[in-house]
């Protein structure tokens, strides 16, 4: 608790009444989260992290049998998250350090290592994870993390010299400098920590194998980079540039100053400096400083030199089909790069790097609107009839995900390859104009059931039999009656039948756009990860494939559309980038027919232009980015992953029966002696039956009462799932 106190301000603690500490009863606590105490404060927008030893869930849920002094926090459960294992269970230490929901630790499971893992705890919270997750960990390897580490040691000094000291002790800092003198030619007591700082820096002799360590995880050992800046030599001019902290700040500092007078240059020439900036400063991305958060503006140079590449090419062709290649081939590049340079920006450098994008960004857009606006005048986009039929193949899932625009359809295929699935990725053309009442119809297994009439003030088509609204509500009626088994919210992913077809809508694109504008940039990687989620869920419920289709694609520049005016009196309905004309109007503005009815036209706004007001999030015009959409089809990939859990252990004498739920191929139960990797203590290891079950026998009775790990291997005998077992204890 000691040590999460230091790192996680907004950490509280059930106990007894000490607030400088943070720790207090439960009424202190509910009186701190709900704001109504000043003393502590906690971190400005941070979510308050209430710890209660010794309290299990159970005891809060008990209600009005909960004891008297924990009922101010009942009601803490209802608007807060519990956290616990997945089985409901509180934590243990050994239980979190080896889940493979937190850090999927191979920890060996008898005793010797239990207590040798509770007395070193200290010391694991302190070490880099990369140093415990290659091999599994046994008691002397905890054991040793209590032994002297000169190294690590003197790197905690150098972040924490007071506190390191204080915790070694009197005997153990004895030991510590006599160590430091011996294999470092270094005194902690004698000499001031700005002498280490320049050893560390210059990472010679016995120093180096420091730098290294300190540069595997350099956020492990306090505030070095503080120390670094005090210690360097100044009068030297051919230091490694990638030691000191400083000098890296001078570096961002330079980068800084170049951007800041890039919108003042011409396109051409500011392209080509973004790619300057990004030969002399990318490999600071590779340095340690940017490990510590202290190199933003490398970081953000390698989007934006994608965009300048990408911005210096435009995109052309004879024909909408024509331009659609070239930007499937290489123009979506230029609009990922857009968002992955916004969403890089620190907070504090949005107005610097902001108007960089919006200057390598707007004058491409602009051109490559106007080029397909005046192909798809010459040779209009498909309407209704004419694009084929969405449809689901047998046990398979359409994915509808509102506003995924092409080039995030290319980063969730690329998410889903990366998980061992196929992606197959192909593109469509949406309904124009390209807004969710219009388009998303289109992209129906119904499409072919739906008309349109009058084009109203919504862009709303209407089923042809029933004169009733193709909205959301009647089109998931009409995909029932075809047998299409759609998925809700809260609902079971997997199919009712064999063969089935399903429908299911999930994602947050185009809400959140409209909601916050460039702000989405920061969305998008959580959003694809939400949707590649789900789409590994319905494949692992029985789903052959996933296809994820989309209605429209969109528009993002930073500081806004621009505005292009389009009187009011001529319009029955007015949205950001198309407009319902008023009755035989002819505004000077293109005109274009609606996919659902080619007699009646809608006046969209030209190039990237919005109507009347400056939008930096829009769609429902013609650009490519606007009407190209993905057509992505998610199948599970040549080698099946396997996937076993353990559901419940029953002991009747020496036979155990296993219960576990089990996916991708066979696997086989075993008991082993005291580790996973210990040997079998069973006549003969089992299959899992296709029900799930399986029954084992200890190959002799002087296993009865020893320690054992239930293990489900796969056919390599790689280990799927363990749990420490005894005989007679049932789990």
């Amino acid at each position: 608790m000691e040590l999460l106190r230091t790192r996680v301000g907004e950490l509280l603690v059930l106990g007894d009444y000490a607030p400088e500490a943070r720790t207090g009863p439960a009424i202190w606590i509910r009186c701190v989260v709900d704001g109504a105490l000043d003393i502590p404060g906690l971190p400005k927008g941070s979510v308050p992290v209430v710890y209660l030893p010794g309290v299990g869930r159970q005891q809060l849920r008990a209600g009005e049998e909960c004891a008297d002094h924990l009922k101010p926090l009942v009601e803490l459960m209802y608007r807060g998250a519990l956290w616990h294992q997945p089985n409901g269970k509180d934590w243990t230490v050994m239980a979190f350090l080896t889940s493979s929901r937190t850090l999927g630790l191979d920890i060996a499971q008898d005793r010797a290592t239990h207590d040798a893992l509770l007395r070193a705890l200290p010391e694991v919270a302190l070490t880099p994870l990369a140093q415990l997750g290659d091999r599994q960990l046994q008691a002397d390897d905890f054991d040793r993390m209590l032994a002297g580490d000169v190294i690590r040691d003197i790197l905690r000094w150098m972040g924490d010299p007071h506190g390191t000291r204080a915790r070694l002790g009197e005997n153990g800092w004895e030991a510590f400098r006599n160590r430091c003198r011996d294999e470092l030619d270094f005194d902690p007591d004698r000499e001031a920590d700005v002498v280490a700082g320049e050893r560390l820096g210059r990472g010679e002799g016995s120093w180096a194998a420091v730098w290294e360590r300190f540069a595997e995880a350099p956020s492990s050992y306090g505030d070095i980079a503080e120390l670094l800046r005090r210690s360097r030599p100044v009068d030297e001019m051919f230091l490694d540039r990638s030691r000191w902290p400083d000098l890296n700040e001078q570096d961002e500092t330079w980068v800084r100053n170049a951007l800041s007078e890039l919108p003042q240059r011409s396109h051409h020439e500011a392209c080509n400096e973004i790619l300057e900036l990004e030969s002399r400063h990318g490999e600071r991305r590779g340095w340690v400083w940017a490990r510590l958060g202290l190199s933003p503006m490398a970081e953000v140079l390698e989007p934006l030199a994608r965009l300048a590449r990408a911005v210096s090419s435009g995109l052309g062709g004879h024909a909408p089909d024509e331009m659609a290649e070239t930007y499937v081939q290489r123009g979506w590049q230029a609009d990922a790069a857009s968002w992955e340079a916004l969403a890089s920006i620190p907070t504090a450098d949005e107005a610097l790097v902001a108007p960089v994008i919006r200057h390598l960004l707007q004058p491409w857009l602009e051109d490559s609107a106007q080029t397909f606006q005046a192909l798809v005048a010459r040779q209009p986009l498909p309407g209704s009839g004419a694009l084929s039929l969405v449809e689901a193949g047998e046990d398979v899932c359409l994915l509808f995900a509102d506003g995924l625009r092409f080039d995030l359809g290319q980063r969730l295929a690329e998410r889903m390859e990366a998980r061992g699935l196929r992606a197959s990725l192909g593109h469509r053309w949406a309904a124009l104009p390209t807004v969710t009442a219009t388009a998303k119809p289109a992209v129906t297994p119904v499409a072919h059931q739906i008309t349109g009439k009058q084009l109203g003030e919504q862009f709303e088509p209407s089923f042809a039999d029933q004169n009733k609204p193709a909205n959301a509500v009647n089109l998931r009626s009409a995909m029932k009656a075809k047998g299409y088994q759609v998925i809700a919210d809260g609902t079971l992913d997997s199919p009712r039948a064999h063969p089935a077809r399903g429908w299911l809508e999930a994602g947050d694109v185009d809400p959140l756009g409209h909601k916050l504008g460039t702000r989405l940039a920061r969305q998008i990687p959580e959003e694809l990860d939400r949707l590649a989620e789900r789409i590994q869920h319905l494949l692992d419920a029985g789903w052959r494939a996933v296809r994820v289709v989309t209605d429209h694609g969109w528009l993002l520049l930073p500081g806004g559309l621009p505005k292009v005016g389009l009187p009011r009196h001529l319009t029955e309905s007015r949205w950001a980038r198309c407009a319902v004309i008023a009755g035989e109007s002819t505004p000077d503005v293109p005109r274009l027919p609606w996919f659902w009815n080619s007699s009646q036209w809608f006046a969209a706004a030209p190039g990237i232009a919005c109507f009347n007001k400056s939008e930096e999030y829009a769609h429902g015009g013609v650009s490519i980015e606007e009407c190209l959409i993905p057509d992505l089809l998610i199948e599970q990939g040549d080698k099946t992953r396997v996937a076993a859990k353990i559901l419940s252990i029953t002991w009747r004498g020496l036979r155990c029966f296993v219960e576990a739920s089990v996916s991708g191929g066979a696997v086989t139960a075993d008991l082993r002696l005291e580790q996973p990797s210990g040997q079998s203590v069973t006549a003969q290891p089992k299959p899992i039956e296709p029900d799930g079950a399986a029954s084992l026998v200890l190959v002799d009775d002087e296993f009865e009462g020893r320690a054992l790990v239930l293990v489900l291997c796969d056919e390599t005998g790689r280990i799927l799932a363990q749990k420490p077992t005894s005989a007679g204890i049932d789990s």
